[in-house]
């Protein structure tokens, strides 16, 4: 019987992920939440004032209590020191807060049900909420049904989070449009650039924009979505981390694409945890 745990297990990822300041780019938008009530903020809480939590990551709501997020977001953090608001139009002072009931990350659940783990890197998690969030307000997105060569040059919309400061719990939703890349086109790319061969394999979507736009750590499970919202792919971070000599942080950024968790490769692991944990 496969069961949901507070443990977590992670390999390290191929590529080494740069930090920078949310959603970096000229054309990052103030969005309204509205738009996207699928969006959820992962939080942490503070036991010394449990009014003050911090957001750590983002996810994307599916059915009416399971989220899907990145699995390293919740490394070493237990269940109990989280929470998860959605779609609320003041992120600062939310109406609503969700506990977590459980969650499970792709290779606990391949490894439960012996199913052969591909890739050593599968960053991906479905949380499940104690409770099921509000129907009338809160809409899941659906997922893709595209694979990364279909969704070649499909236009889309990434998320990020302008925090006002370190200590300050003010955030705002924003969001940039990036189009999506082949895996074999951009490891042509960086072949051009550092002389060296990448694959990025099958698990994973890439996307870009010109001028660049970039996301961040805070970034880390944003929903990738359609013009339709669809979910495409849920945010890792930016790629590849290399030396350019005394090239300005400018040219190097334009360069550097963002890394997704491609949802499509993944989807018998949303649809078995959901079918059977659904309630």
């Amino acid at each position: 019987m496969i069961r949901f745990s507070a443990g977590i297990f992670l390999i390290a990822q191929v590529f080494v992920f740069m930090k920078a300041n949310p959603l970096v780019g000229d054309h990052v938008f103030p969005a309204d939440p509205r738009e996207f009530p699928f969006i959820a903020s992962i939080r942490r809480k503070f036991p010394e004032e449990q009014l003050n939590r911090k957001h750590i990551c983002t996810g994307a709501l599916i059915t009416q209590k399971h989220i899907i997020t990145a699995a390293h977001c919740c490394h070493f953090i237990q269940m109990h020191e989280i929470d998860v608001i959605v779609a609320e139009e003041n992120w600062t002072t939310p109406n609503f807060i969700y506990e977590i009931d459980s969650w499970i990350t792709y290779n606990a659940w391949a490894r439960a049900t012996g199913k052969t783990i591909e890739f050593l890197s599968n960053d991906v998690m479905i949380i499940k909420l104690s409770s099921p969030v509000n129907r009338e307000v809160i809409t899941p997105i659906n997922i893709t049904i595209w694979n990364e060569q279909q969704l070649h040059r499909t236009n889309a919309f990434m998320f990020g989070w302008n925090i006002s400061s370190v200590n300050s719990g003010n955030i705002m939703l924003v969001k940039g449009q990036v189009t999506i890349l082949t895996n074999r086109a951009y490891e042509h790319r960086l072949r051009l650039m550092t002389n060296e061969h990448h694959e990025i394999t099958k698990n994973y979507l890439v996307s870009s924009a010109d001028p660049y736009i970039l996301s961040s750590c805070g970034d880390s499970g944003a929903p990738l979505v359609d013009k339709d919202n669809v979910l495409l792919g849920i945010t890792l971070g930016t790629c590849p981390t290399v030396g350019w000599g005394n090239f300005s942080l400018e040219f190097y950024r334009q360069y550097i694409i963002n890394l997704h968790v491609n949802v499509y490769y993944y989807r018998e692991f949303f649809e078995y945890v959901i079918t059977l944990f659904g309630e």
